[in-house]
């Protein structure tokens, strides 16, 4: 019984070699050779509200509306993260 148990051994191993293995793709091989990833985020440290920030901080004085505008901002921001 045992050789017979070898055989058929021997011919799965023959059969499994004689078969072409599929190249096999992770995650990150799938990520790799996909199309490129963008992003539309922009920085806030570019934003129109941030620079007339700190235009008027480096001028010494800050107006109210100025300082209201960055708060909106920061609001908004934050408001976008949480959910």
């Amino acid at each position: 019984m045992s050789n017979n148990a070898d055989q058929l051994h021997a011919m799965l191993a023959r059969l499994e070699e004689s078969i072409p293995k599929a190249k096999r793709k992770d995650a990150i091989d799938a990520i790799l050779t996909g199309a490129p990833r963008t992003t539309a985020v922009r920085s806030l440290r570019d934003h129109e509200v941030v620079q007339q920030f700190r235009r008027e901080l480096s001028d010494g004085l800050i107006r109210v509306d100025t300082a209201n505008k960055l708060l909106r901002l920061i609001h908004t921001v934050v408001e976008a993260a949480m959910k």
